[in-house]
């Protein structure tokens, strides 16, 4: 084989897989449901902690890879878990990533996420 048809067979592989995680990354961008940020969404969302009945703090959760959850009855997740295992609306690959509404209580360290949909981040500007 010569050099040429090497570096055409490698580069056609390269393609190839940069086309599917293309692929890969538009398919997951369909599937999560973004809303943009405005300060009605966190009308009447306020949680007390189930632990110790304190108001939980509201703030908002970036989940990298997004939310792998397992029931209590079978495995947890492993290194080896993936993209497509995450919960829905959990993975944001944008470049300014969408978050995860969510709310903590600082006494327990209890975590409530609202994986319901994303949550776009507002131009530069805080909401209250």
């Amino acid at each position: 084989m010569s050099t040429q048809s090497g570096f055409i067979i490698a580069a056609g592989l390269a393609l190839s897989a940069l086309l599917a995680l293309w692929w890969l990354v538009r398919h997951l961008q369909r599937q999560t449901q973004c809303v943009a940020a405005t300060p009605d969404l966190w009308t009447d969302r306020d949680y007390c902690c189930p632990a110790c009945g304190q108001p939980m703090q509201p703030g908002w959760l970036l989940l990298g890879k997004g939310a792998i959850w397992t029931e209590r009855n079978q495995r947890p997740p492993s290194t080896f878990a993936h993209l497509g295992q995450a919960l829905p609306n959990t993975i944001s690959l944008d470049w300014r990533p969408a978050s995860n509404m969510s709310w903590r209580c600082h006494s327990c360290q209890l975590l409530l996420v609202d994986h319901a949909k994303m949550i776009r981040p507002a131009a530069s500007r805080r909401l209250s």
